[in-house]
């Protein structure tokens, strides 16, 4: 016979209860047996076989018919204490751990330290973990720290931990703060109509009222006799259930609208693309050598609404000899056009972060071919895993669970924002959805108050303790705030403001996430144009700094920053555009001074460039300007026209300095040829305010690069 249970490791990777061979149900006189050998070896071999439920009873089992032959105790510990027994100690605290029983492999692995430190160094490393796992914050630190400097293994495991140790520890000073800000939320637990006693994963709203998730439904230990066929063996499939409301839901049966619950293989892990007409999933299925291997497949749906047989991606993405599981679809604008990109997860070793990382692969519309995949990146994934990452392409949010960075414990739920490798500084989304043990599969309803994610606390249906097995909750905010920023497009003609009918001219509005933790400061979170009317609205996140843009071909850009960070009530905000064409006709920029008769800038003068010309550069990336530069009549023609030369050419040379490309700024000098005012009064007296006027510095857009971008995105 062999035993369907789930064990972490798996589980957290593949989100499946695997099929695991067990000799528990096997030989009731085994662990009924008086012999200690018979016993012990037992459970090495449901250890070995990965049966830690199993194998944890039958190290109970020997070490309970073990104490007899002790007499004594001290602070509960045995007196006089054998190599052999400590051994099994060790061997049923890596068993509980291992099956996620926290508590009492908390238990044991002190024990053991405190009997055996020297031969079991790394006991008071995972006395730490389960510590944290427990929510010992204080001593969890205190055991990292004292282990970091007794390890004196150099192994390329020990290098591995010493990295993690930093990891957790990190973790172990995070967690009080993260408790304080607690989430004002409420957590509701779907009952058994959703979760039974083994892994329900990879919940997906397919609407307000409908859940897509996987799970093997089954309140028990599943025991298959070893004579039967796959086919005969539960599996995990794909389910829908109906919400009532936010504490009730109703189970509708198996997902019925493909071929994605293949009978003899693990199914789950699912996700759509942008226009639902593609389902990613994780399928696993066993090689020649009976290991399973979890690999993506998609479907695509045709007119009919039918769903074509899955199709397995690619061997780069599918790379042999690992996994490729937890999808997420996302999209990045190249060339002006949507490129699909697939998130996924994948224990591949070449260019690896960590154990576990999140990796993406773009789509090439032209070859109709998914490219060669990469990591995420630094600055999302770490040395310990990352798992679940599901993305919002709208928002450019991505949210996945972690080890790695700081949080309560466990794998906890994070956010960025980004795409590709360009992600801002992960933040823990908070407690009571994170916890000190493992939340993962976080997701967002549509209407963005309420959403589901997966955990494994107390309180959830299990099979053998209390923290084994992972469920589905459901949250609701209680403080949901909607923000959002809208306005209206006005074109500013020669004589007044009008609404544009956009008849003749696209307004293009982007929208930009301004954060320090990205390269250049920023970066571009959605672009729409507006409505015919000229009006638009976009939604924002609470906590945040932004900057709104318009550009057009032929309209100077305008740009507006603003923050959502001390918004505390549901709001939206206003900002209109007023969109100015390119002239012919020069703009005179106020304040540009020199000394009397010479060309050099004032720092006044560096000022009010900075803040005019070279701004409007800055955020208009296509156009070529021409910086006049005129006098007023003292003097003869050929000095006036050398001098404006020169004061021109050094507003060019400055902009230069500051990073405009020279080929976008050309200087010209006017000398008194271009009088806006008149010199002398109809008297011949001197007009000093004539005069002044008539000194100017003057900016025109004389032409625009073709292919540049019309608005720089650095900041």
């Amino acid at each position: 016979m062999f035993l369907v249970t789930d064990i972490k490791k798996i589980l957290f990777v593949c989100a499946f209860a695997i099929v695991l061979f067990s000799n528990a149900q096997v030989d009731s006189t085994k662990y009924n047996s008086q012999k200690h050998r018979t016993v012990r070896k037992t459970g090495d071999n449901c250890f070995k076989k990965g049966d830690f439920f199993g194998a944890a009873s039958y190290y109970k089992k020997f070490l309970s018919n073990s104490d007899s032959l002790y007499s004594g105790e001290n602070d509960g510990m045995p007196l006089r204490r054998t190599f052999l027994y400590v051994k099994y100690e060790y061997k049923l605290a890596q068993a509980y751990r291992l099956s996620r029983d926290y508590y009492n492999a908390e238990k044991l692995y002190l024990v053991v330290f405190k009997s055996k430190p020297k031969k079991y160094p790394k006991s008071q490393f995972y006395l730490a973990q389960m510590q944290l796992m427990n929510g010992k914050y204080k001593k969890a630190a205190e055991n990292f720290v004292q282990f970091k400097k007794s390890y004196k293994e150099s192994s390329a495991e020990a290098k591995i931990i010493k990295k993690q140790i930093k990891l957790f520890i990190a973790t172990c000073e995070a967690a009080p703060n993260i408790l304080k800000d607690t989430l004002n939320v409420k957590v509701h637990h779907p009952d058994t109509s959703i979760n039974k006693a083994h892994v329900e994963l990879s919940p997906v709203p397919l609407n307000d009222s409908t859940l897509l998730f996987a799970s093997l439904r089954s309140d028990t230990i599943v025991y298959v006799n070893e004579k039967d066929t796959l086919a005969k063996v539960p599996h995990r499939k794909f389910y829908t259930a109906s919400k009532e409301n936010d504490s009730t839901w109703t189970m509708q049966g198996e997902y019925s609208k493909g071929f994605f619950n293949l009978s003899d293989s693990e199914n789950g892990n699912g996700c759509f693309s942008k226009d639902s007409a593609q389902f990613y999933f994780s399928r696993g299925i066993r090689n020649l050598k009976g290991k399973l291997i979890f690999h993506l497949y998609y479907s695509e749906q045709d007119e009919g609404k039918n769903w074509s047989s899955p199709v397995k991606m690619n061997d780069e993405i599918n790379l042999n000899g690992f996994h490729s599981t937890h999808p997420a679809f996302g999209e990045i604008i190249k060339n002006d056009e949507e490129v699909p990109v697939l998130y996924f997860i994948s224990n591949r070793v070449e260019k690896a972060r960590g154990g576990w990382d999140i990796w993406y692969a773009q789509y090439n519309p032209k070859k109709g071919v998914w490219k060669t995949p990469k990591n995420a990146g630094a600055k999302i994934n770490t040395a310990l895993d990352e798992m679940s990452p599901s993305y919002n392409s709208s928002t450019k949010t991505m949210y996945f669970s972690s080890q790695g960075w700081p949080g309560l414990g466990g794998l906890d739920v994070f956010k960025t924002t980004g795409e590709l490798r360009e992600w801002s500084t992960p933040e823990n989304i908070g407690y009571p959805i994170n916890t000190s043990v493992d939340e993962l599969y976080f997701v967002k309803e549509r209407a963005g108050d309420g959403g589901y994610f997966v955990s494994n606390r107390v309180g959830s249906v299990s099979l053998k303790n209390p923290t084994c097995c992972d469920d589905i909750f459901y949250y609701k905010e209680n403080d949901f705030l909607f923000i959002a920023i809208k306005g209206n497009m006005y074109e500013i003609s020669e004589t007044k403001v009008e609404l544009d009918t956009f008849a003749t001219s696209e307004f293009a509005l982007t929208l930009f996430l301004i954060d320090d933790s990205l390269v250049g400061g920023e970066i571009m979170i959605s672009s729409l144009f507006p409505e015919d009317d000229g009006s638009y609205i976009l939604p924002l996140e609470k906590g945040k700094e932004y900057s709104i843009r318009s550009n057009s071909d032929n309209y100077f850009s305008v740009k507006h920053d603003f923050s959502t960070k001390d918004i505390v009530e549901s709001d939206t905000l206003k900002k209109d555009f007023y969109m100015k064409r390119f002239s012919q006709l020069p703009i005179i920029v106020k304040d540009i001074y020199y000394e009397f008769d010479k060309y050099n800038l004032l720092d006044s003068s560096k000022t009010v460039i900075d803040t005019t010309v070279y701004k409007i550069l800055k955020e208009n990336a296509n156009i070529i300007i021409e910086i006049g530069s005129h006098t007023d009549s003292r003097g003869s023609d050929l000095y006036n026209e050398t001098l404006s030369q020169n004061r021109a050419q050094s507003v060019v040379n400055y902009l230069v300095a500051k990073g405009i490309d020279k080929k976008r700024i050309r200087a010209k000098g006017y000398g008194e040829k271009q009088p806006i005012a008149v010199n002398q009064n109809p008297n011949g007296t001197d007009n000093p305010k004539g005069r002044q006027m008539n000194r100017r510095t003057e900016f025109r857009v004389v032409g625009t690069i073709e292919g540049a971008s019309k608005i720089i995105y650095t900041r």
